[in-house]
């Protein structure tokens, strides 16, 4: 099954996405076995294991709108989207909690259609919430993009002649900007 979203990122920019959800039981291979094991801490041993009929596992295609700049958009086409978040949702790896089950029963027909619909739609609503979980870096762009625009709202809301000062000041040296400083708490204290 798939349900599409859109992230709208903190530069307004539209991100389509779709998420894949494979209900399957045909994750147990020469590879991995996969059983459900249940420790008990006091006694230290393991009390049960159960066999895993069914597992549903979730895949992400994320389209990336371009920067306008430097970086070209893709376009959105929602069959090659279904196509990429499939083959994520395929590519599970008991061995890799990242890519492993969504959701794993140990009981044959309790994974049905409205329970797989629910878990989709709880991944967009998770993903739109939490982009940084499908878009690596997101969170360090955003935080650099907010503070370019603070930056640029306090240079415009400074006045014009303390920019042309800052201005000069960003052309000094090191030592040059330490003498003026100098020149300037002993000014300072001429006028107390």
């Amino acid at each position: 099954m798939y349900q599409k979203g859109v992230i709208t990122d903190f530069q307004g920019l539209e991100h389509p996405f779709i998420v894949c959800a494979l209900s399957t039981s045909n994750f147990n291979n020469d590879e991995y076995e996969v059983a459900l094991s249940v420790y008990d801490k006091e006694l230290e041993d393991y009390m049960s294991e159960a066999d895993l009929p069914r597992a549903v596992f979730i895949g992400v295609s994320v389209c990336n709108p371009g920067n306008g700049i430097d970086k070209p958009a893709d376009v959105w086409n929602e069959e090659k989207g279904k196509m990429i978040a499939l083959a994520k949702a395929k590519g599970f790896r008991p061995d890799k909690p990242w890519k492993s089950a969504a959701l794993f029963t140990t009981r044959a027909g309790l994974i049905s259609e409205i329970l797989v619909s629910a878990l989709l739609t709880k991944e967009v609503d998770h993903i739109k919430e939490d982009p940084e979980s499908v878009i690596p870096g997101y969170n360090q762009k955003k935080a650099r993009w907010e503070a370019k625009q603070e930056a640029n709202k306090y240079l415009k809301e400074t006045p014009e002649h303390l920019l042309n000062l800052g201005t000069s000041l960003s052309t000094l040296k090191e030592d040059e900007v330490e003498r003026v400083i100098n020149v300037a708490l002993i000014k300072s204290d001429e006028q107390q």
